[in-house]
């Protein structure tokens, strides 16, 4: 059977292997176009502006994997570690990491401003019930 901390480890895992898998594919995506020669090293060596308009999603979600996320990792330390572990935690991290993997399909795909914001909202959402549900289990009131 899940309980909340399974689930909450789960999740951690799943944004971790979100951001390796981000990660990849933007270096993927950087070396062939090093290796085409649409990018010259010289045009990179500062900034990373230059790479070509299909990198350019990769890269900013690859950067996106570290903003919101902490939240998770803490939210997930906090509530394991603490003992505070509780079913809301566990379903607003699950909301939040559903909402990760959707916003980074649209975000890499055809990236509809509408629809990524809102799997970003959602995702927001998601933290929100998790941190709300944290503090009601520190107060014990759940």
């Amino acid at each position: 059977m899940f309980t909340p901390q399974a689930i909450l480890l789960l999740c951690l895992f799943l944004q971790i292997g979100l951001t390796f898998w981000a990660i990849m594919r933007m270096g993927t995506l950087r070396l062939k176009s090093l290796k085409t020669g649409e990018t010259r090293y010289q045009d990179i060596a500062l900034a990373s502006e230059s790479y070509p308009d299909y990198v350019k999603p990769h890269q900013n979600n690859a950067h996106n994997q570290f903003e919101t996320p902490v939240l998770l990792y803490v939210l997930v330390i906090l509530a394991n570690s603490s003992g505070v572990a509780n079913w809301g935690v566990a379903v607003g991290a699950v909301i939040y990491i559903v909402a990760r993997f959707l916003h980074r399909a649209v975000h890499v795909g055809k990236n509809d401003l509408k629809k990524r914001i809102g799997t970003f909202i959602s995702g927001l959402i998601g933290l929100f019930i998790g941190w709300i549900s944290l503090g009601l289990g520190f107060l014990g009131i759940i």
